[in-house]
């Protein structure tokens, strides 16, 4: 029974429920982009490098990834409500923390806490969206937390650098403590509770420790490829022990009662292949958005605001599109539009590949703007798919997957990203100096320019496996529900 369906609720109650999942979306999307424009002020104010203050943002990456599948699937043992209410708690109390710190060490690890706050939101939020709206509303639903989602990432930017330079770095994290403390009040108070009661249940704590450790050692090697080159040893030694680590997991989870990593959920055609397209698209358009800022200020010349303003292009784009997606979804399921959006990705990846010396800001624009009507007719629809094709209890889960898919999509991107671009300038005979000295790229443009279009080019190919993946998903078939 979804919460829509219990008698205690109406649609006043779902659409409360639906603007706190929207809620929570927005402040971690603000906070995600928000820190961003800050990085350089703190390596200021704690007198450190741009090297160690970077790990406030691999930390959060790492600790979100290694998670989020664990607190989904608690939420679906021990109840979302209760997960999704504390994830706010301790996503302010983290916030709180990351505001007071006095150096470095302090706010990298107050981010982690931080990044547990924000698992549990990100692995729940989008379940009880999911859950607490009729089922032929359900695309909707997730298209305005996609919505909600977009607006803090855009906003995250600009609203950073008006705090910084207004109330100082620190009102970053001061601004969540109010709208995280409202949120989770709300949740607790209009929230049905999920957990069914059936006994004591007993928690796979081994398969969440290998799970995390497993995700946790496969990112950070990922993060360290551009930089330690494939035979280092730091790099061997990672990648062999997340192998390592995964085999183990598998065997624990093959035998646990009540395992974290729910591995039978890809035995449904509908919910790989939707993962599998939803990999492939991020790890396509993380990359891209790596390389784009370089081309347009270290190669066209425009200056960081002129460039934040023209990649919220696709933004502003897929905010317009989200809910209508979703709900077309609603009534056509996701295969067409999930084909479609991955086809209009291809198109505008392509374009984006033919950009020159010589582009002009609508022929900049354009592609960006077709990227994001791509990512718009996909992902809501995919996200639909994804949930609609588990069982009640296992939807935290299955939306812990797709958080985790993204997010490691989105790491091995950059990595590959960076790796290959840098490979093309090897090979057409730049030093490793000039490589490392974008601000110098400008005086022979041309090299730079051919290796962003190759890059792009073969990373188009995996949007292409992203197609293939979304037509061949099946039909609309949702389990939530018995057939009739």
């Amino acid at each position: 029974m979804t919460q829509a369906e219990t008698p205690t609720s109406s649609r006043w109650t779902s659409r409360l429920i639906l603007l706190n999942v929207c809620i929570g979306q927005a402040i971690v999307g603000i906070d995600q982009r928000a820190l961003l424009v800050a990085l350089p002020t703190l390596t200021e104010s704690f007198h450190t490098r741009l090297t160690t203050i970077q790990w406030t943002i691999l930390i959060y990456d790492l600790v979100l990834i290694g998670l989020v599948i664990t607190v989904g699937r608690l939420g679906d043992l021990f109840g979302r409500r209760r997960f999704y209410s504390l994830g706010l708690l301790v996503f302010v109390i983290g916030s709180a923390l990351c505001g007071v710190a006095q150096s470095p060490a302090q706010l990298i690890f107050f981010r982690a806490l931080q990044a547990i706050g924000g698992s549990m939101i990100s692995a729940n939020g989008r379940a009880i969206a999911s859950e607490s709206v009729p089922r032929e509303e359900r695309g909707k639903a997730l298209g305005l937390t996609s919505v909600a989602f977009h607006v803090g990432f855009i906003t995250g930017p600009s609203l950073g650098g008006f705090l910084v330079d207004t109330l100082g770095w620190r009102w970053i994290f001061y601004i969540n403590v109010p709208i995280g403390l409202w949120g989770a009040y709300l949740a607790w108070k209009i929230m049905a509770e999920t957990r069914k009661e059936e006994g004591k249940v007993s928690v796979d704590f081994l398969g969440a420790l290998l799970l995390l450790v497993t995700n946790s050692l496969f990112i950070y090697a990922i993060d360290q490829l551009p930089r330690l080159g494939w035979h280092h040893p730091t790099f061997l030694l990672t990648i062999s022990f997340s192998g390592l680590a995964l085999v183990l997991l598998i065997v624990t989870e093959l035998r646990s009662a009540t395992p974290i990593l729910l591995l039978n959920l890809f035995r449904n055609r509908l919910f790989s292949a939707s993962i599998l397209s939803l990999f492939f698209v991020a790890l396509s358009q993380s990359a891209i958005n790596f390389l784009i800022p370089f081309y347009l200020q270290n190669i066209m010349g425009y200056s960081p605001a002129q460039v934040g303003w023209l990649i919220i292009a696709d933004s502003v784009i897929i905010m317009i599109t989200a809910p209508i997606a979703g709900s077309l979804s609603d009534r056509v399921g996701s295969r067409l539009l999930c084909t479609v959006g991955c086809s209009v990705i291809v198109a505008g990846q392509f374009l984006v590949a033919s950009l020159g010396l010589h582009s002009s800001v609508m022929s900049i624009i354009f592609p960006l703007a077709l990227w994001g009507l791509g990512w718009g007719l996909f992902n809501t629809p995919n996200q639909s798919a994804i949930l609609g094709s588990v069982s009640m209890d296992k939807i935290g889960a299955a939306s812990g997957t797709t958080a985790t898919t993204a997010r490691t999509g989105g790491a091995l991107g950059v990595a590959f990203a960076s790796t290959l671009f840098t490979y093309m300038l090897n090979s057409a005979g730049l030093s490793q100096t000039q490589i490392e000295s974008p601000e110098s790229w400008s005086t022979t443009p041309e090299p730079f320019v051919t290796s962003f279009s190759h890059t792009i080019h073969i990373i188009n190919f995996f949007t292409l496996l992203a197609v293939f993946c979304a037509a061949v998903k099946g039909s609309r078939e949702y389990i939530h529900e018995p057939k009739h």
